[in-house]
């Protein structure tokens, strides 16, 4: 509302304030308009906050501490003023202040008085009416307006109705809404004014039942902000309502997520429990909450049992308030009282929205439990990452000569029986070499190219895939397999296609192991909001609440020597990584569902890969440094087939004693003893403008000063067309040979 229009010269406003509202942000509008027109502002202060006036001033762009050095602001205390000096007998003194002001070159005087002070001195409400006559022929002859603050809940609402006679302005604000009442624009009746009171009063009693609700939830919050479990947090609210006196006893029916109930209860009789779960009043009840938000329970519908235990104990008043918000219902809040002057009646609508609240406060609490494992998951396998990232450099040191010599034979050897047994090394030694690769995948995240995948032909191809599995394999054990398609999704995802469909191959495999004797294997896709969600949902032997709990953890698994325990740690990572969540549900003997969503893309095409154009490659002359032997005299039989001259040094302080002009290419292993090959890199790089691949089985991230030294890094263990690959790369990038 804009207020400006009603401040004005010889204008007076009575402004109510509350013991939980004190108007500074009316107060600071004023003195902006004041400052605007050359006023000197004067603020006769009872207990206010001045932190708060600077606050809102400087919501205005002022700065109270530089307003009070150059005398536009005086800040004293309204005792002293008013009392103190008894400006309300010597009104001269108020003159003299507007007098002063003129003087000190202001164009009049803005004034926010606190009348508070007046009620807590000796002196009767009588002299403050004495004192608002006096004050019209003072404002009808000086430049001066004034803002007379009335808090209601000290003043009292016929104390105003008595000022209102003397000055019918007045200003008043209900939560953020704020009504002024002008006698120049309009005249109200006694009885209009009234009902603007009333009015005010009525939209008080609101904010205050809100506040009192509000200041109830927030001393509970501080009581539940500790407690470990949903069930704690309903013991605790339960408590606390029973002892602020809201009721003598009473239970909360906690609703669980398996279908049954859980008692939760304070002071409560142990025969009103029996009697609870020897009736049917918890149908009832139910039954009710569709139509009704509570109950109050009317001792004329119980039956005898109930009545015959209420009568002893007794119970004059009983409620039930559901706890729920959004849809989730958490149980039922029962309470009696037995003061026969304080009946829930009066306070369960109050009750009511605190059991919302409560409700609210549950949800939160379980989806910050979702968060804090996901959370103490994901440090769990960071710890872990760490550990295989050294175990992964150790295999791939072992599978680079394993791999490289297998090559090197296959290319001497002309024995037909030899090379089939040498080629089955070949595919035995790439296996491990994948098996690496997914563990460093879980040590470190890797740089990868995105594409836009189409979601629903990936789950088709996945379920192609796994056909030898749930069709072929089946059918030799004796068991019918059902894959049930719904897919309608028709959406696109960002990510990596193999690894998309990695997930859905992942999770078909796991829901077939888990349908011994056969079964049926559900999987949907729809859009909801910014998401494509995928549901794969199988009626197998389900999991138990154990078992759930650790099925993302890598190398966990129930399949004993049929699995490895990577499946469901590589798709919660790879889903992880597309910024995507999967949700597990699951019951034993009735099944398992996995919930995936991924954010979604509008649409698109399928980024390509760009084919390198790899030229023939010359004869080079090459430095091989690494200190294990067998790495080092592996890569140079690799490099002799493919026609390169190699020279091999397993110490790297030797480096400094050949003329490196006579090389090149130096390739040379990462991690060595006493110095590392981006030092030797670095070295060789001052040197000579030789290329440098730098030879690692490490997934770490070099830097990218570091890398300035690097021509190209090799990942081991590498194969013969990996070799030439990295050879014939950084030669094609630069068209000329270093000299």
């Amino acid at each position: 509302m804009e207020l400006y229009k009603y401040f004005k010269d010889g204008v007076r406003y009575n402004l109510i304030s509350s013991d939980d509202d004190n108007a500074m942000d009316i107060i600071a509008l004023y003195f902006n308009w004041a400052l605007k027109n050359n006023k000197k502002c004067i603020f006769y202060k009872h207990e206010q906050n001045v932190g708060e006036l600077e606050f809102f001033l400087g919501q205005c762009g002022y700065n109270v501490k530089e307003l009070i050095e150059s005398k536009r602001l005086v800040i004293d205390s309204a005792y002293d003023y008013f009392v103190g000096k008894k400006v309300y007998v010597n009104t001269q003194i108020l003159v003299d202040t507007i007098q002063n002001a003129l003087k000190e070159g202001f164009s009049g005087v803005a004034i926010v008085a606190d009348r508070s002070c007046f009620f807590e001195s000796e002196y009767i409400e009588d002299i403050l009416y004495q004192y608002e006559k006096k004050l019209d022929s003072i404002f009808k002859t000086y430049p001066a307006s004034a803002l007379s603050i009335y808090d209601i809940d000290k003043f009292g609402v016929d104390g105003f109705f008595a000022i209102m006679h003397l000055n019918p302005n007045f200003i008043y604000k209900v939560i953020n809404e704020v009504f002024v009442h002008n006698k120049d624009i309009v005249n109200f009746s006694y009885e209009e004014t009234l009902g603007i009171v009333y009015t005010f009063l009525k939209r008080r009693e609101k904010s205050v039942r809100e506040s009192k609700i509000f200041g109830f939830i927030s001393d509970l919050a501080t009581e539940i902000s500790y407690k470990k479990d949903e069930r704690e947090i309903v013991e605790t609210t339960l408590k606390y309502i029973c002892s602020t006196n809201y009721a003598s006893f009473g239970f909360v029916d906690l609703c669980l997520e398996d279908g049954h109930s859980d008692i939760v209860a304070y002071n409560l009789p142990e025969e009103i429990i029996e009697l609870y779960y020897s009736s049917d009043i918890k149908a009832k009840v139910e039954e009710y909450f569709d139509k009704l938000k509570y109950v109050l329970v009317d001792f004329n519908d119980l039956n005898d049992d109930y009545k015959e235990v209420f009568t002893k104990y007794n119970v004059y008043s009983c409620a039930v308030i559901p706890i729920k918000y959004n849809g989730f219902n958490f149980g039922y809040l029962w309470l009696a009282s037995k003061d026969i002057n304080s009946a829930l009646s009066e306070n369960v609508e109050f009750l009511y929205k605190v059991c919302q609240a409560v409700a609210k406060i549950l949800l939160q609490f379980k989806n910050y439990k979702k968060i804090q494992e996901r959370m103490f998951l994901s440090s769990k396998l960071q710890a872990l990452g760490e550990l295989t990232g050294g175990i992964a450099h150790e295999f791939n040191n072992i599978l680079t000569p394993i791999l490289g010599y297998v090559q090197v034979l296959k290319d001497k050897i002309q024995d037909k029986e030899l090379l089939k047994y040498i080629s089955m090394i070949e595919e035995s030694a790439k296996d491990g070499a994948k098996i690496v690769r997914r563990i460093q995948d879980f040590s470190k995240k890797k740089r990868k190219t995105w594409e836009l995948v189409d979601l629903d032909k990936a789950i088709i191809y996945s379920v192609e895939i796994t056909k030898p599995k749930w069709a072929y394999e089946a059918q030799v054990e004796d068991k019918k397999i059902d894959i049930v398609l719904n897919l309608n999704s028709g959406a696109y995802v960002e990510g990596i296609a193999t690894e998309v469909r990695e997930i859905f191959i992942n999770l078909i495999s796991n829901s077939i192991d888990a349908m011994p004797y056969g079964g049926k294997v559900e999987i949907s896709s729809f859009n909801e909001d910014n998401f494509v969600v995928v549901k794969v949902k199988d009626n197998g032997v389900g999991m138990s609440k154990e078992v759930l709990s650790r099925i993302f953890e890598p190398f966990f698994t129930t399949k004993n020597e049929r699995g490895n325990g990577l499946g469901l740690h590589i798709v919660y990572n790879i889903i992880s990584s597309m910024n995507g969540f999967i949700e597990v549900k699951s019951k034993e003997n009735v099944g398992t569902e996995f919930t995936i969503k991924f954010p979604k893309k509008e649409s698109g095409l399928i980024c390509a890969e760009n084919d390198l154009n790899i030229k023939d490659s010359k004869s080079l002359n090459i430095l091989i440094i690494d200190d294990q032997v067998q790495v080092a005299n592996v890569v140079s039989e690799m490099l002799k087939i493919l026609g390169h001259n190699c020279v091999t040094i397993l110490d790297a302080k030797e480096v400094d004693k050949l003329d490196l002009k006579d090389f090149d290419v130096v390739m040379c292993d990462l991690a060595m003893p006493d110095v590392s090959g981006v030092e030797v890199a670095k070295r060789v790089k001052s040197k000579s403008r030789v290329y440098f691949i730098l030879m690692t089985g490490w997934v770490g991230k070099l830097k990218d000063e570091d890398l300035a030294f690097i021509d190209y890094v090799i990942q081991k263990p590498f194969s013969m067309e990996d070799l030439k690959k990295a050879l014939e790369e950084v030669t094609f990038q630069n068209q000329e040979f270093a000299v």
